[in-house]
């Protein structure tokens, strides 16, 4: 028994609660929560369902958020500026923290990887970032392009959005209690917001969309927040016994199998997998109510028993772990540390070192007393905090340059189609444009024609673009950052139905995530050809990313396909660029500039090559 405490560690940061606030057994939650959120972070090919933790944290936060304003409230202690207060002060000091150090350590130790991380910055602190990441394409799951080491802290923008709306959900409650006359009655009307946002995320799902949407959005995730804030709406107070018997046995074989479980899907439930949209996600999420339920009740003993010294530990600096996994892991991926054996225990310390300090200069900001550590520790780890945050808010104000391909999804376009529209009106003036490549070293092939061609792509060919025109210039390039092979299907029918869409098709798509391994990919590749049919002759790039789990597999899907469809021809772009790393640029898979001219001269003459040999078999034929 513990409630002798009389304050606990909430994400981090020091909150106030009175012996009968205190819950015993919450802490165990928040490890299990941050066990699984770090592990997938580590180890996202094994432990694939961790992201899983995520779902664990948004409940707990709706529950302590509801209990404590509810008992606030029944002491007449609730104010609406104090709330604000406390929220600021409980989020932001860590936040800050780790997000200007960050921009401060990667100005000496990873400069190129910061220098769009301006706009990404002001989405974190104004808490839009989930959204902002939704308007990049910015898949949790398989990103390459515009990753950054903030990817996650889409999680805190649900967060900060819950805390700015839950006052209305609150007086919405109290409403509804002085209205009934039950506080219950309250409690079940956030329950059925709840249920109504939970059912947005299956009725959303399509096999043929990015489920980006659905994971980062605020309305798809919500529900968790507000099966929490149900939970602490309606609990009660109650009595410890030290004996189980009748239902809390039963509880307590709940608590065991709801526990296997949730392990078990920390393990298997992949995030790219539609079952985790269709439903699976809702089901673990319910059953971390059940948990948290089995552990709040004081009439069992669960909560006491998990109440140990190392799970208070992790616990009370979850949130501080969960924000320094990425800066962490992602550092150790750009600088390629990650070859180095054992480096995911390096990257685990570090995380956790970072988090000890990063929590010891927050609670002397916010000016709570840290009895174990002395007062000039807390001086020199302020002074070294002030040193690399004001050179990362330096960075912010003046230092960060905004790069065309990382900006934004919009700017890009609008780039892009800029460009592409001088270019068009350049070439219109000049009637029946023959290709710029030279073709003499390819002997016997007769001329064929490559005008019309549509090129739909990633980043790897909108990088290739202007080259793609020099070659090709009567093509239509349509090239996105971010794009995955389930978003060309709706460019193909968009340029189908303005008359676009000619009989030779090019399709460079399968850097940004798989293609292949689970029928969910492999359908979007299908219904894709499907639709151009058998008459166009179809030229799929293949992919080279080798630090991405998927190059090999979707390379292998692509030759398969290839083999299944005689109108399908693979540029072979990884046996190209495999042998001449200096082609690449410092991401080791976008082509540089040497790369992009090798590009488009390596697609011009496969592409000549294909239909001139199509050519010949015909001439054969008609013999």
């Amino acid at each position: 028994m513990r409630n002798s405490y009389s304050t606990k560690l909430i994400y981090g940061i020091k909150q106030d609660f009175s012996a009968r606030q205190y819950i015993p057994g919450l802490d165990a939650l928040r490890t299990l929560a941050i066990i699984g959120v770090t592990l997938f972070h580590l180890f996202p090919d094994t432990v694939k369902g961790g992201y899983l933790g995520v779902s664990l944290f948004f409940v707990l936060t709706g529950y302590l958020l509801a209990y404590i304003s509810k008992t606030e409230w029944k002491t007449a202690s609730f104010n609406l500026i104090d709330y604000y207060i406390k929220r600021i002060k409980r989020i932001y000091p860590s936040l800050l923290i780790v997000v200007f150090t960050t921009v401060g350590i990667y100005h000496f130790l990873a400069p190129d990887a910061i220098l769009s991380i301006r706009s990404e910055v002001f989405s974190i602190v104004l808490g839009y970032n989930n959204w902002w990441q939704i308007t990049q394409n910015a898949d949790y799951f398989t990103r390459i392009t515009n990753a950054s080491p903030f990817t996650h802290l889409w999680f805190m923008g649900i967060e900060l959005q819950y805390y700015l709306a839950w006052p209305v959900l609150f007086l919405i409650y109290i409403w509804i209690v002085r209205l009934r006359g039950k506080s219950s009655d309250g409690a079940v009307l956030i329950a059925i917001l709840g249920v109504v946002a939970a059912l947005l995320m299956p009725m959303m799902y399509q096999s043929n969309q990015d489920i980006t949407r659905l994971y980062y959005g605020t309305d798809t995730r919500v529900y968790a927040l507000l099966f929490g804030a149900a939970m602490g709406l309606y609990s009660k107070d109650g009595k410890n016994i030290t004996t189980f018997g009748g239902y809390g046995l039963i509880k307590c074989l709940v608590f065991v199998l709801l526990l296997i479980m949730v392990i078990a899907a920390y393990w298997l439930m992949d995030g790219e997998n539609a079952f985790t949209y269709q439903g699976g996600m809702l089901i673990i999420t319910v059953a971390f109510c059940i948990l948290l339920h089995i552990i709040a009740d004081h009439s069992l003993n669960i909560g006491n028993y998990l109440d140990i010294s190392l799970f208070r530990w992790i616990g009370r600096r979850s949130y501080g772990i969960f924000l320094w996994q990425y800066p962490v892991i992602f550092l150790f991926n750009h600088k390629g540390w990650n070859q180095q054996p054992f480096y995911e225990l390096i990257e685990l310390a570090a995380i956790i070192l970072l988090t000890v300090w990063s929590d010891a200069v927050a609670m002397y900001i916010t000016k709570y007393k840290l009895s174990y550590i002395g007062n000039r520790f807390i001086i020199v780890q302020c002074a070294v905090f002030m040193v690399i945050t004001i050179s990362g808010i330096s960075l912010m104000g003046y230092g960060c340059k905004e790069i065309v391909a990382s900006a934004s999804n919009k700017k890009i376009d609008t780039e892009l189609q800029a460009k592409l529209a001088k270019n068009t009106a350049a070439l219109e003036e000049q009637n029946n444009l023959n290709n710029q490549m030279d073709i003499t070293d390819v002997p016997n092939i007769p001329q064929v024609k490559l005008d019309g061609a549509v090129c739909i792509g990633d980043s790897v060919m909108l990088g290739s673009a202007m080259e793609i025109r020099q070659v090709l210039p009567a093509s239509y390039i349509d090239a996105e950052v971010s794009r995955y092979v389930g978003g060309a299907l709706d460019v193909v029918k968009r340029l189908n139905e303005q008359g676009r869409l000619g009989n030779i098709v090019v399709i460079a798509l399968g850097t940004n995530g798989p293609i292949a391994g689970q029928e969910r990919y492999e359908a979007q590749t299908r219904e894709l050809l499907a639709y151009l049919g058998n008459d166009r002759h179809i030229f799929w790039v293949n992919v080279y990313c080798p630090d991405l789990k998927w190059q090999n597999v979707n390379n292998a899907y692509l030759e398969k396909t290839a083999a299944q469809h005689s109108n399908v021809t693979i540029v072979d772009w990884y046996s190209l660029i495999s042998k001449h790393p200096e082609w690449l640029a410092k991401d080791g898979i976008h082509p540089n500039d040497r790369g992009t001219v090798q590009y488009a001269k390596l697609l011009h003459d496969s592409m000549l090559q294909a239909l001139a040999i199509q050519t010949v078999s015909s001439s054969d034929v008609a013999e």
